[in-house]
């Protein structure tokens, strides 16, 4: 398969978005579209951009990779990430459903699908579930508005 061209549909785009859960990134998805989400790293730029931030009660920054190696959490409490197959404090996306879900779907038929996204996804949009792209970290859901700092995010579409 060729490479694509990418076309950018939402540049630096800011999440968390203060005191929510989720963030959201686009209103409507495509079906069939290639989409790449990445984290913007720039840490000569002006304002430096490093890409990271703190979930609620971590000792220290991480990337939107999470906290893999378990030091950025310190002591704290794991809770029950959204994703299970990313660390805590990664940046993951979901598919459908409202601001408000904080679950995943696991209905046959799921409203909504939630993924791993750290600093660099690119995915096929699904035939279901439709609807908005909603950027969040990787926590359990209580601690999910607690995130200090921020990253920057690019969405592209490829064309």
């Amino acid at each position: 398969m060729a490479q694509p061209m990418w076309r950018k549909i939402v540049p630096n785009l800011a999440v968390p978005e203060a005191g929510k859960q989720w963030k959201l990134a686009l209103e409507m998805l495509t079906v069939g579209r290639i989409m790449k989400v990445e984290v913007v790293v720039a840490p000569a730029g002006i304002p430096p951009e490093p890409g990271e931030w703190r979930p609620q009660e971590f000792a220290e920054v991480c990337s939107a990779d999470g906290d893999f190696d378990g030091t950025a959490r310190g002591t704290r409490p794991t809770g029950t990430p959204l994703v299970a197959s990313a660390p805590l404090g990664a940046l993951i996306a979901r598919i459908g459903g409202s601001t408000a879900d904080q679950t995943v779907d696991t209905a046959q038929t799921p409203s909504r699908l939630i993924f791993a996204i750290g600093r660099k996804c690119i995915f096929t949009v699904p035939a279901s579930p439709l609807g908005s792209l909603f950027l969040g970290v990787n926590d359990d859901p209580t601690r999910m508005a607690g995130v200090t700092g921020r990253l920057l995010v690019d969405i592209y579409e490829a064309v």
